[in-house]
């Protein structure tokens, strides 16, 4: 009788070590599912914030701005401008067709100026390709130590161009994106065509010393 007490005592206590063994197995492999389930959670907003870096200065926001104008951003874009957008003055950002126009007028006061509703559709008459391929060959260091910097010059059919950035302190602050066209051609006795020459300048003010906000475009030549 003694042993049959002592083999059931053995297997209460046997048993009891299996179900506690598992218990512990099923508390490793749920903290496990806790730990993988953070680390893809996370991945996400680690790969949102890596596309953009802190803005301590303006040559950070500039790193940005620049960044956006590469991976068409439209959303961080318009995070440079107080819209609507235009002036009559300087001019107008966008050419509207006489159609567009006349579409815009019972939906806006000044058909004209461009509104963020507007912004996905037209946002490439506002950076267009000559910017978005000039713009990364500036060498952000430099602009910040000399406040000038310049990009290559680029071959386009019978015209070159190339980008010119200046920070300018003045009375107000800003950042000119000038895109610099020269015309390439010759005339019947192989001489320079200077004809067609001009600038579009993109102005930016710096706000506290770090925040750009575009203010227009201005056009020579």
């Amino acid at each position: 009788m003694k042993k049959i007490i002592l083999i059931v005592i053995a297997l209460t206590a046997l048993l009891s070590c299996k179900n506690k063994s598992k218990h512990e197995v099923k508390e490793q492999k749920d903290s496990a599912k806790v730990i993988v389930s953070d680390s893809v959670t996370a991945t996400p907003e680690s790969k949102l914030n890596s596309k953009y870096i802190s803005v301590n200065t303006w040559i950070d926001d500039f790193k940005n701005l620049r960044q956006a104008i590469f991976l068409k951003d439209k959303e961080k874009l318009k995070t440079y401008f107080n819209f609507p957008i235009g002036d009559e003055n300087w001019g107008y950002l966008v050419d509207f067709s006489e159609s567009e126009r006349k579409a815009r007028k019972g939906k806006y006061a000044n058909p004209d100026l461009l509104y963020e509703a507007d912004f996905n559709r037209y946002y490439k008459s506002v950076f267009d390709d000559d910017l978005a391929k000039a713009i990364m060959k500036i060498k952000a260091d430099d602009l910040f130590e000399k406040h000038l910097a310049e990009s290559p010059d680029f071959n386009a059919d019978d015209f070159n161009f190339k980008l010119i950035v200046n920070y300018v302190q003045e009375d107000k602050t800003t950042l000119h994106l000038n895109l610099s066209y020269n015309n390439n051609s010759v005339d019947e006795n192989g001489e320079p065509v200077s004809e067609g020459e001009h600038n579009k300048i993109y102005i930016f003010e710096v706000e506290d010393g770090k925040r750009l906000i575009f203010q227009k475009v201005a056009f020579a030549g």
